[in-house]
């Protein structure tokens, strides 16, 4: 049974299979002074399994908030239950917000690989209900700063922990089998967009790079993504 597993002195990880078990995604959650706070929602297959282990590592407590990356299916699939059961708070990047109500679609994005239109499966997660909280570029919710980074997604937003030196990216950088590499090309609509919000995320001070796809990358984590970006600009 997955469960949380501490990573920082207030930020816990929840993994879970996607695509068969190839892909683990990950949800967060993060203490905070005057409660808890939800960072992503994970797969629809696992919605059940999402709030049942929220409670278990809150006590009982429900989170207050649920601030969301992006709204790919595997990050947000158990937003509308958690709006549901618990009347949390939902924030998203302003960008993002169309796509997650349904006024936009991810297949309509003007993309820099052909493919990527076809792949765009994800419905919008959060149909017929409402982000309470739209966010911008430094805005603050709880412990948590929000800092708006496309390329993979329109309106994915990063979150920096600035207590822990901990900062949530996303899938602006993976970490697959300890190999810290680009989002998934076919999944990303202007890569050359991502690689500049990786750019803007490294201007941030913080030690570990908490990926949603693979382990995080701890005390040298701004390091070794600093190191990625800097011997692929060679390679090109």
């Amino acid at each position: 049974m997955p469960a949380f597993e501490q990573i920082t002195p207030h930020i816990y990880k929840l993994d879970l299979p996607f695509v068969n078990g190839y892909i683990p995604v990950g949800v967060w959650l993060v203490q905070e002074a005057t409660g808890w706070t939800v960072v992503d929602a994970g797969a629809p297959e696992h919605e059940e399994l999402v709030l049942e282990q929220i409670l278990k590592q809150t006590g009982g407590v429900h989170p207050r908030y649920l601030l969301i990356t992006h709204g790919h299916i595997d990050h947000a699939g158990a937003a509308a239950l958690l709006r549901e059961r618990w009347e949390v708070m939902i924030a998203a990047g302003r960008a993002e917000m169309p796509y997650l109500l349904g006024q936009e679609r991810y297949n309509r994005v003007p993309a820099d690989n052909w493919v990527y239109p076809l792949l765009q499966l994800s419905p919008p997660l959060l149909y017929g209900r409402n982000v309470q909280l739209p966010l911008d570029e430094g805005m603050v919710i709880g412990s948590l700063e929000a800092y708006h980074a496309p390329g993979h997604a329109p309106g994915m937003m990063a979150y920096l922990h600035r207590e822990d030196r901990a900062l949530i990216c996303g899938d602006v950088f993976m970490n697959l089998k300890d190999r810290l590499s680009d989002p998934y090309a076919l999944f990303t609509y202007d890569m050359a967009l991502n690689r500049q919000s990786q750019a803007k995320l490294l201007e941030l001070e913080f030690d570990h790079l908490l990926v949603s796809h693979g382990p995080p990358l701890m005390k040298m984590g701004r390091a070794k993504a600093r190191t990625f970006v800097t011997e692929r600009g060679k390679r090109r």
